[in-house]
């Protein structure tokens, strides 16, 4: 027997989920050091999108030419690429002195399993280590495994 479905017969809904999202940004030139010098309006672009989209933040890093972000989405079918698109252009949009776009052309979006986001968390946070810009992941100010930061405000991305 075969399964027909009618022009009059909806499909069926699928059950909104939160899933986590690991996003990688990177800018187009690896020599450019826009992210840990406007950091704070990489926050706030970050904070917009949230507001906008509606996800939290379980871990971030932001290095001088990359974002690193662990995302917790409540559909990541729904919003996920919108979230990255309005971080990308309002960065863009409000970039002092740049024309056009900062960011290389693809963007790293991968669907994590609850029970790998504690690992991808460490991977994140261990960024600048691995990039050998501190010994420790917690001398690394741009990142939520650094504690002594300040913060100014309360949405965004967790770093000074």
């Amino acid at each position: 027997m075969s399964h027909h479905t009618s022009q009059f017969c909806p499909a069926p809904i699928r059950p909104v989920h939160s899933a986590y999202v690991a996003v990688t940004l990177r800018l187009a030139d690896p020599s450019d050091d826009s992210l840990v010098r406007h950091v704070r309006l990489l926050r706030d672009c970050v904070a917009l999108s949230q507001q906008r989209w509606g996800f939290s933040i379980d871990a971030a890093v932001v290095l001088p030419d990359e974002m690193q972000l662990l995302c917790l989405f409540p559909d990541a079918d729904f919003g996920t690429h919108g979230a990255i698109k309005l971080i990308c252009s309002a960065f863009d949009h409000h970039l002092p002195t740049h024309g056009g776009s900062v960011w290389a052309a693809e963007t790293e979006v991968l669907e994590i399993a609850d029970a790998v986001a504690p690992l991808r968390r460490e991977f994140i946070e261990a960024a600048p280590v691995r990039a050998g810009l501190v010994e420790s992941a917690g001398d690394w100010p741009y990142s939520s495994a650094h504690q002594g930061a300040a913060q100014s405000g309360e949405m965004g991305v967790a770093v000074a």
